[in-house]
């Protein structure tokens, strides 16, 4: 009885625990650290961040993401480079994780966007994403929503989530 109370215990202190991101191995692939940024109400888009170490022997490729319909219209890989004293944001065929190196995506530089929100994400919940890898194939992971507060700022605002990805594939 006495296992059972403490097991019954840990279980409600468990869910009382705000959503983390888990890490994923896949492979040669360590997938750690993703969430998404909390959105506004009427934000069409929003970004999303996770790192990737790859401790294989051969190059792996990101090659896409995409996120449950009922969440957006879709995905996209985004880079961010100074050009002319700008900040440009574009989207991007694929991100490169070389042998027993690691891919970064975070605020102000690489990252994944999320097109067409359906509705505002929400600090506290999570979000299912689906990366497909060029060798490791497809892997979902959850991307904890994170609070503006809570992410460090890196150059990398709202307001240009506000009008970027409106065009349609």
């Amino acid at each position: 009885m006495k296992h059972l109370l403490t097991s019954l215990l840990f279980g409600a202190l468990a869910l009382q625990l705000p959503a983390q991101a888990k890490e994923i191995q896949v492979g040669s692939l360590k997938i750690e650290h993703g969430y998404a940024m909390e959105t506004r109400p009427g934000q069409p888009n929003g970004g999303a961040f996770i790192e990737v170490e790859n401790r294989g022997k051969r190059v792996e490729r990101l090659l896409s993401v995409s996120f449950p319909k009922t969440v957006s219209e879709r995905g996209e890989l985004h880079t961010m480079k100074h050009e002319n004293g700008k900040m440009i944001m574009r989207e991007v065929p694929k991100f490169e994780i070389p042998a027993g190196g690691k891919l970064k995506l975070q605020p102000g530089g690489d990252h994944l966007m999320i097109i067409g929100i359906k509705e505002p994400l929400k600090p506290g919940s999570t979000v299912k994403a689906t990366l497909q890898f060029e060798n490791a194939g497809k892997v979902d992971v959850d991307l904890s929503v994170k609070a503006r507060s809570e992410i460090k700022p890196h150059g990398h605002d709202e307001s240009h989530h506000g009008g970027h990805g409106s065009k349609k594939h």
